[in-house]
């Protein structure tokens, strides 16, 4: 039962990727925006980079009303899921063409958001695997990178599939992401704290 809540917290941890890169590359393009433009866009990546400079204070800081009935972990995980798509939902309201300005702002809060929820989720998933099994720590180890390429590659597909449908718009895929981000709170919420 961990291993499969630690495959789906990996696809909860896979899926941003496609909201800040393929889906919003597509985007931009379509929408008619510079290379130069969507270069930045590529840049927003590197909060994955950096994201070791803020992990400390996620063992040190506790979501006060989350925390209190979620454990550490968990609320961390469920408060920047519960931001990822709230980000998604407001770049559905953005037009690209218009408001560039608006729209990198968002992109780089959600890449943040997904980065600060990776931190969780690999604290998590360490905590939750015994450090002297080293076979378990593998198999979880090995779930959650089949949980990352299933949300990047699995579901990541299904906004470029539907927007080439042409019964839906870039806005339309992006509230559905996010309806589908909030789906996967409930991973968190079914996993017991460490």
């Amino acid at each position: 039962r961990r291993l499969w809540l630690i495959f789906g917290l990996g696809i909860a941890s896979g899926f941003p990727w496609v909201m800040i890169g393929s889906a919003m590359s597509a985007w931009l393009a379509e929408e008619g925006i510079s290379r130069t433009n969507i270069g930045f866009f590529g840049f927003i990546f590197v909060a994955y980079s950096i994201n070791f400079l803020w992990s400390p204070l996620l063992d040190r800081l506790k979501l006060p009303l989350l925390g209190r009935y979620l454990g550490q972990r968990r609320a961390w995980v469920v408060m920047m899921q519960l931001l990822i798509a709230l980000c998604c939902w407001f770049i559905a309201s953005v037009s690209p063409s218009s408001d560039l300005g608006y729209a990198k702002l968002i992109a780089f809060a959600l890449a943040l958001a997904s980065a600060t929820q990776d931190i969780a989720i690999d604290a998590f998933r360490i905590d939750s695997l015994p450090a002297d099994n080293s076979g378990l720590m593998a198999a979880g180890s090995a779930m959650a990178t089949a949980g990352w390429w299933t949300g990047f590659a699995g579901i990541g597909a299904i906004p470029l599939l539907l927007v080439d449908l042409d019964t839906w718009n870039w806005s339309d895929v992006y509230q559905l992401m996010a309806v589908l981000m909030t789906v996967l709170i409930l991973v968190p919420l079914m996993a017991r704290e460490p």
